[in-house]
């Protein structure tokens, strides 16, 4: 019963009201206090949750003489809906896109951890749809966070399929040099730093955003988006760029 109520929730429906619907499909047509009674739920609480799933589609308003009943939309139906829902909504996406571009970003700065935390920095990298980052490491081995088959197809793979490329600043080590060896293959161009230069944090920078990564400090991630912080941080490394021979 619990993971019914999950699944109907994904539909965007609360706790309450994912009940309310299960107890419709049981009983197919009920009055508020049948249906009370089947979700274990209070009249009172029934009333309000009812106009949401009633202006969702979710269930059906009818009337014998003076009394309202509620019959359940087909879960079939509702599927159908939800997959319209996204349809149009893509279709609306490059619009709204552009809408957001036109305002004001404020800066925002995010804390994350572990594993998911690292897949959704590298989502909002890619999210950016930049052509080219640019990258100061200490060689640090992100395995910590995820298994390298997800590096390899769910980051540089993406990364060259959306034709990315990244300049890296990188100190010096044999891991380095490893690293080094497949820029040609990951769409990546470097250059060593001396050794005596530590890095524990792993930046990535790119128009919008800079991305901090290491897995030496609780696996912490943290993001500054804001693109005047942004600017800062290529100025930065393009000076270091410049100096690295």
């Amino acid at each position: 019963m619990a993971d019914l109520i999950n699944i109907i929730k994904d539909l965007g429906l609360s706790t309450k009201g994912a009940k309310i619907y299960l107890a419709a499909l049981e009983l197919g047509e009920a009055s508020v206090q049948q249906l009370a009674e089947k979700s274990k739920l209070k009249r009172t609480t029934l009333y309000y949750v009812l106009d949401e799933l009633v202006e969702a589609g979710v269930l059906v308003p009818t009337k014998t003489g003076r009394k309202v009943y509620y019959v359940p939309e087909q879960p079939a139906n509702l599927l159908k809906n939800a997959k319209e829902n996204i349809s149009n909504f893509e279709d609306s996406l490059k619009l709204l896109e552009d809408k957001a571009a036109t305002t004001n970003k404020k800066p925002r700065i995010y804390f994350l951890y572990g594993s998911a935390g690292f897949k959704q920095v590298w989502d909002l990298i890619l999210a950016t749809k930049e052509k080219e980052y640019r990258i100061i490491t200490e060689a640090v081995n992100f395995l910590d966070y995820v298994r390298e088959s997800y590096i390899l197809n769910e980051i540089i793979a993406k990364k060259k399929k959306l034709g990315v490329m990244s300049r890296q600043l990188i100190t010096n080590s044999e891991e380095a040099r490893k690293i080094v060896a497949k820029d040609g293959r990951e769409n990546r161009v470097s250059k060593i730093l001396p050794s005596i230069y530590k890095l524990p944090f792993t930046e990535i920078i790119t128009e919008s955003l800079s991305a901090f990564v290491s897995p030496r400090f609780n696996n912490m991630i943290f993001v500054v988006e804001d693109e005047s912080f942004a600017k800062t941080r290529r100025s930065m490394f393009e000076m270091l760029w410049e100096a690295t021979h």
